[in-house]
């Protein structure tokens, strides 16, 4: 007997001695074989005698109700994958947000809150710098020109310093090992016990 199926079923893999024993149709049977065509997964299915010299692992019922909690896994696995790519790529954004919400995005989808905080020190570490700069292309052109040029270097000093101190309080915590680490100046409020 073949069965296809479009994803694969772990719960159905073969190991050297150990077989998943999947009772179908009133009959006992065991993988003996799995091949892939045309975008689907066959599982070549064999009876299954007890004299076989296999250790019978998981016992399967393959009916219509086992069908439907694979696909609905499925569909929770793949939803929930797509979301953690998103959140995964957004990360750097992430570590700004208040430890408790970091504590909770690394139970729902597995995102690192220290790994997060640390890309979003680098952040603010970037934008310090890229500040600076601008700083001093304004202080140049003032000296050259007479003018900024319409640049606010007081505006570009601020940021640097706004992005620079917490940077620097925020990385300290992480050589700290404080788990969760804090988020964007969340190091100024006093954090309650267990939080």
């Amino acid at each position: 007997m073949v069965v296809s199926t479009p994803v694969e079923m772990p719960d159905w893999e073969m190991t050297q001695h150990r077989i998943a024993l999947i009772h179908f149709d009133g009959k006992s049977w065991r993988v003996a074989g799995k091949t892939s065509a045309g975008g689907r997964i066959l599982y070549q299915l064999a009876p299954w005698a007890p004299a076989d010299e296999y250790v019978i692992g998981r016992q399967i019922e393959y009916n219509a109700a086992y069908v439907a909690a694979r696909d609905r896994h499925i569909v929770a696995t793949r939803r929930t994958g797509h979301v953690a790519f998103l959140v995964r790529c957004a990360s750097p954004l992430i570590g700004f947000l208040p430890a408790r919400t970091k504590e909770q995005l690394e139970a729902r989808y597995g995102l690192d809150p220290v790994s997060a905080t640390f890309q979003s020190v680098f952040l603010e570490l970037l934008v310090t710098l890229c500040s600076l700069v601008m700083v001093v292309i304004g202080i140049f052109a003032l000296g050259m020109a007479g003018s900024t040029a319409g640049l606010s270097v007081k505006s570009f000093l601020a940021l640097a310093i706004i992005a620079a101190v917490d940077g620097s309080v925020r990385y300290g915590r992480i050589l700290r090992e404080e788990r969760p680490p804090v988020g964007f100046y969340e190091w100024l409020v006093k954090r309650q016990p267990g939080l």
